[in-house]
């Protein structure tokens, strides 16, 4: 039995009981019982802790009616709060002007994985590296649980394009049409593709991990107050980051980048983002810096656009002339 199938076979016998999931299989659950109740953890091992203590609280305050208290700036975790019965503290506000800058976007970066279900992304991005130029423009519309559209367009490669459906993952690259992969098979490391980074993107709602690359910062980030972006008003704040954490967020699912080299660059950049203040969402980030590469010098510069968050998006059908990897000699 996969383990889809085992969730729908519980789903029915889960009643209102709360329930805590991590990776793929928070979204699978997700998909077979929408709930209020469905809780959602990011690291692999924290499962049975989260619901070890949701246990626990819920005893401590039957058995002795003394509340369980937990802290949280963001606003949808606040509103799940009170929907759950919940009350927030008389002390508490919304104004992010008043709140720490990173608490700001470490609540950004939750809420960016748990309270979106669908949004679209522009992603344009250049480096130099003595002389030698790299330029990419990246499209991309996502749609909880399983389904993601992406095009990239690669400086002297061509558009790469990827549409996932579920389990199944198809990809066109330059020269190749289409080819349908089962994102279960054993054998997708016969081209170069792991298959945890395709459902890294399910989890991370984007070709980037925007929370990883928040928990990177851990320095001192500046709020350069209210803004106006692209006709809307967003706080603005400022960091320096290292370009190999900036690497480790950018997912290379196209496979485009990986012959590059970047996994060892060191080098800072300027990171900034614009958030909205109510949801704490990212709207824009960008990132550059010029650093020392070797004998010469890298020139990077980075834009992230999001929208369209929770709106309906349009995902293609599956294409009708994708060839099975199989019959190209895969597994």
């Amino acid at each position: 039995m996969q383990r889809y199938d085992y969730l729908k076979a519980i789903a029915s016998d889960a009643g209102n009981a709360l329930a805590v999931c991590t990776g793929w299989a928070a979204r699978e659950w997700w998909a077979v019982r929408p709930s209020d109740g469905n809780l959602k953890t990011r690291t692999l091992g924290l499962v049975s802790s989260i619901a070890a203590g949701l246990a626990i609280a819920r005893a401590i305050m039957h058995y002795t009616g003394n509340p369980v208290l937990g802290a949280d700036r963001s606003p949808d975790a606040i509103e799940r709060l009170v929907a759950s019965g919940g009350t927030t503290s008389s002390r508490t506000n919304g104004d992010l002007v008043s709140a720490a800058p990173l608490e700001v976007l470490a609540a950004s970066g939750e809420s960016f994985e748990q309270d979106v279900d669908s949004l679209q992304a522009e992603l344009v991005f250049s480096m130099n590296v003595g002389g030698f130029a790299v330029e990419a423009t990246s499209d991309m519309a996502f749609q909880a649980p399983d389904q993601m559209h992406a095009t990239m367009d690669l400086t002297g490669l061509g558009t790469f394009e990827m549409l996932i459906l579920g389990a199944d993952l198809y990809m066109n690259m330059p020269g190749q049409g289409w080819v349908l992969i089962s994102l279960d098979d054993a054998g997708l490391g016969d081209l170069g593709l792991d298959p945890s980074t395709f459902e890294s993107l399910m989890t991370d709602h984007s070709l980037v991990d925007y929370q990883e690359l928040i928990q990177s910062l851990g320095g001192e980030v500046d709020d350069l107050g209210e803004e106006t972006v692209d006709g809307g008003t967003f706080q603005h704040y400022r960091a320096t980051m290292d370009f190999g954490d900036m690497v480790g967020a950018f997912s290379d699912a196209f496979g485009a980048t990986s012959d590059l080299g970047l996994d060892s660059v060191s080098g800072p950049l300027t990171l900034d983002v614009w958030v909205d203040s109510d949801t704490t969402l990212p709207h824009r980030i960008t990132a550059n810096g010029e650093f020392a590469f070797g004998a010469d010098s890298m020139v990077f510069d980075a834009t992230m656009r999001f929208f369209g968050y929770n709106e309906p998006v349009e995902i293609p059908g599956a294409p009708s002339d994708a060839i099975p990897f199989a019959l190209l000699g895969g597994p």
